[in-house]
């Protein structure tokens, strides 16, 4: 029977109860059984319809993280718990989201506290999306290589402890969106951008080692004025086998580029990040066939800073910078991915630290077991220019939908380089994580 305009359901409940007839017998028996059954659904039909009508949406996780050297000493190069609660309130064609961290970091104490991880208000109709406030903004196909997506910065503290997109650092910025259903655009200004947060603790086990009286000076972000603010664009086309997008971006080299100085009221060397700003213009493209996804991205960078091998000075030169990538979808819950990125400089100098050329790799093979309630997974990086790289063996296990554990091994090693710089740090990890 339908509920009644005008009436609640749970007085349409009551109604329902009123108008059965009163039998008698087994018929009554039967009726009134069949009743309460009904009364029962009913109810909880209401209560479900009550929530769904409810403006606000919290939710969240907790998850905890360590991390130990197989080699000695035997360290904890990772130990943190985090609580991540948020907060969704919709009103018609706009929302209201918040998410906000708490955190206990047992070697990095700077890091135990209160952060806000994104606030926004979004509004959209048929024609117009706004976004405003602090949000992650992502473009892009690669998976965990940046060449297009150079919005939201990366949080490199831990080095790779996190999932990549738990690494993402929201910015304060505003974004305009065409929500087209073949085409989009979208348009975003970040007003005073962010860039990667190091490991510059000295406590820190992910922190790069340092002559002696050396010392970190990294900015955390440029001046408040508008002339130092991002901004950029970017138009998507989905077509019925292919996604492509066209993108250009104002911004910031939001990793650093060293240079050395000497602090003479210390008597110290003083490693300063430099950040300038430079243009990128690019695009990238998803392509489906069969078992198989294309990816790809390219992208020109007009005025990119590069560090000299001598840490004394830096140049600004325009790179090429290519990805490709293949995702095999090969049954029987496998998966395999494999990219490889280039990078080209122009103009090239013989001073600079970096090659003329330069390349690095990435793949992953997952299995799915036991109902999907289980994966295996292997994750590699290879830096080829400099023979370094980084694996990661893993197990995540679903005890319940809410409640997933994981275990981990991971090793670096190589000849030199970053990657190769880590090889103490070869761990194993454990981690928990409870969804609420």
């Amino acid at each position: 029977m339908p509920a009644k305009a005008g009436i609640s359901p749970l007085q349409n409940i009551f109604l329902v109860e009123k108008e059965i007839p009163d039998q008698v017998g087994n018929d009554k028996l039967r009726r009134n059984k069949v009743t309460k059954q009904s009364l029962v659904a009913l109810l909880f039909a209401s209560a479900s319809a009550f929530a769904q009508e409810s403006p606000f949406q919290f939710n969240g996780f907790v998850d905890t993280y360590h991390a130990v050297q197989t080699q000695h000493p035997h360290d904890f190069t990772t130990s943190r718990t985090r609580l991540r609660a948020e907060l969704r309130v919709d009103y018609e064609n706009a929302y209201l989201f918040a998410s906000l961290n708490g955190i206990h970091n047992g070697i990095l104490e700077d890091r135990t506290g209160m952060q806000l991880q994104e606030a926004y208000f979004n509004y959209q109709n048929d024609f117009l999306e706004i976004r405003a406030g602090r949000q992650i903004v992502v473009w892009g196909v690669a998976d965990g290589l940046r060449i297009t997506d150079l919005i939201s910065p990366v949080d490199y503290t831990e080095f790779m402890s996190s999932d990549y997109d738990d690494m993402r650092m929201a910015v304060d910025g505003f974004r305009i969106k065409y929500p087209g259903e073949r085409v989009n655009a979208e348009i975003v200004y970040v007003p005073v951008p962010r860039y990667f947060q190091m490991p510059m603790q000295e406590e820190n086990p992910w922190r790069p080692e340092l002559p002696e009286k050396a010392s970190i000076d990294f900015p955390k972000g440029p001046d408040a004025k508008f002339k130092n603010g991002d901004f950029g664009t970017r138009v998507s086309f989905f077509l019925s086998n292919l996604d492509f997008s066209i993108s250009a971006l104002h911004t910031h080299n939001q990793s650093p580029v060293t240079v050395a100085g000497y602090d003479p009221v210390k008597d110290s060397i003083v490693i300063h990040g430099i950040h300038e700003t430079m243009t990128m213009i690019g695009g990238d493209l998803s392509m489906p066939l069969g078992e198989f996804v294309i990816r790809a991205e390219i992208a020109e960078y007009f005025g990119e800073a590069l560090g000299y091998a001598s840490n004394l000075d830096y140049a600004r030169k325009n790179t090429f910078n290519a990805l490709g990538g293949i995702d095999w979808y090969a049954g029987d819950n496998w998966t395999f991915m494999v990219q490889y990125l280039h990078k080209y400089i122009a103009d090239y100098s013989d001073k600079l630290a970096a090659e003329k050329n330069s390349s690095e790799m990435t793949f992953r093979i997952s299995k799915e077991l036991l109902n999907n309630t289980l994966k295996l997974s292997v994750y590699g990086m290879f830096d080829i220019d400099n023979l370094a790289y980084y694996a990661r063996v893993s197990g995540d296990y679903s005890v319940t939908d809410q409640v997933m554990i994981s275990l981990g091994y991971d090793h670096f090693g190589g000849k030199r380089g970053q990657l190769a710089g880590y090889d103490k740090n070869r761990e194993i990890w454990a981690k928990a994580k409870y969804f609420f």
